[in-house]
């Protein structure tokens, strides 16, 4: 577990799959800028039971609060095969725990995590462009805006354009605790 000041991100937990994946196939949950793309439950049941939603080039954590109740979820990937960075993606399930600082905290935990564990190098986080919200987590943990990467995601039935930010380790390093 990696232990935050209000909130700890962990790995999913066999008694709670089912309540992940509602969470996760929620559509109320899921914003504007949010794909509404549904996973399969027998698909996720199966990904759980093969690797629990760790791999080589993914990880899966659930974002929690101190009495253990899932808020979001976060996760890093690889971005293409020639390089180290990771990407990370972050949802937070219910209005009741967004503008709560919540995913700031999770990307914070998250990108130390790895800066501290994996030799990488970048870390990028994409989002669509005017997701404001997404933008200032970004900005707040210290990643740089690099630009737009054009139609880039489909959500909702259109191509969206991505803004892209990173953070470099000697970035980390010059801000970590």
């Amino acid at each position: 577990m990696i232990k935050g000041h209000k909130i700890n991100l962990r790995h999913v937990q066999a008694d709670e799959l089912n309540a992940y994946i509602q969470l996760a196939n929620n559509l109320e949950f899921k914003g504007e800028f949010t794909r509404t793309l549904l996973r399969s439950p027998t698909a996720l049941k199966r990904d759980f039971e093969l690797n629990g939603f760790v791999t080589d080039v993914s990880e899966l954590f659930v974002i929690v609060n101190e009495n253990n109740e899932i808020l979001g979820t976060i996760g890093h990937f690889a971005t293409v095969q020639y390089s180290s960075a990771r990407e990370l993606g972050f949802t937070i399930f219910g209005e009741g725990a967004t503008r709560q600082g919540v995913a700031t905290e999770a990307v914070r935990l998250i990108t130390q995590y790895l800066f501290h564990n994996f030799p990488i190098n970048r870390m990028q986080i994409c989002m669509p462009v005017g997701h404001i919200a997404c933008e200032k987590v970004a900005t707040n943990c210290g990643y740089t805006r690099e630009g737009i990467i054009r139609g880039s995601i489909f959500v909702r039935g259109k191509f969206l354009d991505t803004t892209m930010y990173s953070m470099l380790r000697s970035e980390f390093e010059a801000i970590a605790p």
